[in-house]
């Protein structure tokens, strides 16, 4: 994974802090301290895309008078889980606070 704050590579085995569960599950970046998470949206639509594009072809395959119009289903529950699984990206939830530093370039004013 990449995050998406410091760009920075990170490790699965590196990663200490993790809060939330499922859907809404985030883990903290050990490099900057920002929480990174996915947009539970997608990752439903990708889950919903791939389950009837599933149901949708065994229907073409067992159920010869219902191929045509389950064969297009498929097409478009695939290609909802093509976009969504392409869209859904780790996003920064909480960025870390940036410590104030206007007194030292205060003084150099």
């Amino acid at each position: 994974m990449i995050c998406s704050h410091c760009h920075l590579h990170i490790k699965v085995s590196d990663v200490k802090a993790q809060r939330g569960k499922g859907f809404d599950a985030q883990i903290q970046c050990p490099h900057c301290e920002a929480w990174l998470g996915r947009s539970p949206r997608l990752a439903k639509l990708k889950l919903l895309g791939f389950y009837l594009g599933v149901a949708a072809a065994m229907t073409a395959w067992l159920h010869a008078p219902w191929r045509g119009l389950a064969m297009l289903a498929a097409g478009f529950c695939l290609t909802l889980l093509l976009v969504s699984h392409l869209m859904d990206q780790l996003m920064v939830i909480e960025a870390p606070e940036v410590e104030d530093k206007s007194h030292e370039r205060q003084k150099y004013r």
